[in-house]
């Protein structure tokens, strides 16, 4: 049993290699000189199923990765660098492969002709990863203030909380709308901070997502569905930024904060 699951998760390193570039046997290589420690081509061929001309074309690409030291004995050794190493190199090289792509993509979309993104009426994002990554770039453009609602502790991440936190020591007002007494604990000790419960909620209480209002341009709003997964609800949500719509929903919104707040 122990032998099948220590199988099962090597597998799941080599999957996941494969998805770093690395090829079927650089991946059984690489793994099975981190079980040996030091070992020969001969020892690496022994426990990996890699013929012995194989393992050293493998060694070749590992050695130019910087994921290998080779010791000049006869026979030649090979040594892994240690695992921190070795994922400080991998994140380093997926990191600088990210921020080429980046600065390739707004390279041209600075070229093209046209509306950008941000001149559209509203833009749709599904799934909670990818609501929570929208909301905490829309809190760090903030430039005067946050308004922020949500009722579900399940959907305060701790990224948001900071960028919160870290817009608020700024000259932004951060305010938070929240029924939820954990929600409100969790901004009891921030003083730059506003933390306040509505009087009335708007809609239905156990379909409401998160709220987000940015300066007087940007909106979010989202809202809860089935389950995407067991015990994680499905969240689909709009946003727009500088458009007609925006600035309809805003003044509604503030319209709502004023009567509720008694502003």
């Amino acid at each position: 049993m122990s032998n099948d699951h220590t199988k099962s998760d090597e597998s799941a390193v080599r999957n996941a290699l494969h998805r770093l570039d690395f090829g079927t046997t650089e991946a059984k290589v690489l793994v099975g000189l981190h079980r040996l420690g030091t070992a020969t081509a001969r020892d690496v061929s022994r426990v990996t199923d890699v013929s012995r001309p194989q393992v050293y074309s493998a060694i070749e690409g590992l050695e130019q990765r910087g994921l290998i030291n080779i010791q000049q004995a006869n026979p030649k050794q090979f040594q892994p660098v240690s695992p921190d190493e070795t994922a400080a190199l991998l994140r380093r090289t997926f990191d600088e492969d990210i921020e080429l792509v980046a600065d390739h993509l707004e390279g041209l979309a600075a070229q093209r002709d046209g509306p950008d993104e941000e001149r559209e009426d509203m833009w749709t994002l599904r799934g909670q990863e990818a609501v929570s990554e929208r909301i905490v770039q829309l809190i760090e453009e903030a430039t005067s203030r946050i308004v922020f609602g949500v009722q579900d502790e399940a959907l305060l991440t701790s990224q948001i909380v900071q960028g919160l936190r870290d817009r608020s020591r700024t000259d932004v007002d951060v305010l938070v709308l929240t029924f939820s007494p954990a929600i409100r604990n969790e901004f009891a000790a921030d003083d730059t901070i506003t933390v306040m419960e509505p009087r009335e909620h708007m809609g239905r209480r156990d379909h409401m997502g998160r709220m987000l209002l940015v300066d007087h341009e940007t909106v979010l709003h989202s809202m809860l569905g089935d389950e995407e997964l067991p015990g994680l609800q499905l969240e689909t949500a709009f946003w727009s930024s500088g458009s007609g719509f925006a600035s309809t929903f805003i003044a509604m919104m503030d319209h709502f904060i004023d009567e509720n707040l008694g502003h």
